[in-house]
């Protein structure tokens, strides 16, 4: 009997450390699988994302793959300050001929002077593509920002770009003195 029973514990013993060692390869198997597919996740992510950002100057430009695809450095702003950046495609024909008065159409060291009120929000015009590199300069900028608001409330009133032109010089030029 205690020869029988020696068996069975040694055969019981085999089971327990098969079994073991099964789960553990299942479970290591597991940890393997999360892993790639964390990392295929991931790449994939990475992939799908068609905006890109950089320094230039003291603006951070960052491309979208349209207007409709606002630039994620808008997620450190006011919701107006979103609003108003997803304005500008509809306006664009008007603040590519408006000065903008906060000082950046004259430039400094490090940044390139401004053609217009449109440049304080796009960085270039839009791509063949439909691409836009946008500027985060107006984020930062109450000027830019109330000019802006006032071209959408004049164009929405009806004025014309004469109009609208007349209104900012007026309300935003600074008066200098003569010399």
């Amino acid at each position: 009997m205690k020869k029988s029973e020696a068996t069975s514990k040694a055969a019981s013993s085999h089971e327990e450390q098969h079994t073991g060692r099964g789960a553990r390869t299942i479970m290591y198997g597991m940890l393997l699988a999360f892993a790639i597919i964390t990392l295929l996740a991931a790449c994939g992510m990475a992939g799908d994302d068609t905006s890109t950002s950089h320094l230039h100057g003291s603006e951070t430009w960052e491309k979208t793959a349209s207007e409709a695809d606002l630039p994620a450095f808008l997620d450190n702003h006011t919701r107006l300050t979103s609003d108003l950046y997803a304005e500008v495609h509809a306006h664009a024909h008007l603040l590519s001929e408006i000065p903008c008065y906060c000082g950046c159409m004259a430039g400094t060291e490090i940044d390139e002077p401004h053609d217009s009120l449109l440049r304080c929000y796009w960085a270039e015009l839009p791509d063949a593509d439909g691409s836009i590199m946008w500027t985060d300069h107006s984020t930062g900028c109450g000027i830019c920002k109330k000019e802006l608001e006032e071209v959408i409330a004049l164009s929405k009133q009806g004025k014309t770009l004469e109009q609208i032109v007349a209104y900012i010089n007026e309300n935003y030029k600074p008066n200098l003195p003569s010399s």
